[in-house]
């Protein structure tokens, strides 16, 4: 009985052993694991942070650069503003009117012509930048570079002035200063408030470069805006006195 009692207790113990083996080799292996993933995520915190820091100069080239594109762009703007600044658009010229003469002549003459002027201003160039209309489309404007700036204001002066410009063809004859596309957009985003103020009687308005609008009310009070809608709101409140 006590040899049955002891074999028992021996293979219990032997169990036993066997059980601490296989637990000690799972835990062996679950530390090489443990220290493998820590070993992983020290390299994918010092990653991290590597990216962190690029991704954070990235970031900060690309705001340095986009204050660079605006400068850039700001500084093309001028340069395009200046170089039109002896130039003039003309609107309400039928298609053919200048056939068989150059288009810088054809100009000269007509605006001589419409605007009185003793002598022809001298006109570097004269062209239309689109395409012939087709029917019922909008006519096309030239674009006119004067020789003298002295000339080129003299001609809007005269514009402006008169109340109407009519060639011996009985063509309306428009002109404009030529802004560049960028300004010409800014300026229609007012087109409703000058709409509007069409109906108030007695309020003046005018066009500042590049993009101001300045309101003359009727007690001779100014105002000038920059933002469209704040434009339109003004007016509405003028037109509710």
């Amino acid at each position: 009985m006590d040899e049955k009692a002891e074999m028992r207790n021996e293979e219990i113990r032997k169990q036993i052993s066997g059980l601490r083996d296989e637990l000690k080799g799972a835990i062996d292996q679950a530390n090489i694991k443990a220290n493998v993933l820590e070993e992983r995520t020290a390299g994918l915190e010092t990653a991290a942070n590597t990216h962190s820091d690029a991704i954070a100069n990235l970031e900060q080239q690309v705001a340095e650069l986009k204050k660079e594109v605006v400068s850039l762009a700001a500084k093309a703007e001028d340069l395009e503003a200046r170089s039109r600044r002896c130039n003039l658009s003309i609107f309400g010229v039928k298609e053919g009117r200048e056939a068989g003469v150059s288009a810088s002549t054809f100009i000269a003459k007509l605006l001589q012509k419409v605007m009185g002027l003793d002598k022809p201003h001298v006109i570097d160039r004269a062209n239309t930048l689109q395409q012939a209309p087709g029917a019922g489309q909008p006519l096309r404007a030239f674009v006119v570079k004067c020789h003298y700036y002295q000339e080129k204001e003299s001609i809007l002066r005269k514009a402006v002035t008169s109340p109407k410009l009519v060639s011996e063809n009985g063509d309306i004859i428009r002109v404009y200063l030529d802004y560049t596309q960028n300004v010409a957009r800014q300026w229609a985003a007012f087109g409703q408030a000058r709409q509007l103020l069409r109906q108030c009687e007695g309020v003046k308005c005018g066009l500042l470069y590049p993009a101001k609008l300045r309101i003359t009310t009727r007690d001779g009070q100014q105002k000038s805006f920059t933002d469209p809608e704040k434009a339109v709101t003004f007016v509405r409140g003028l037109m509710s006195d």
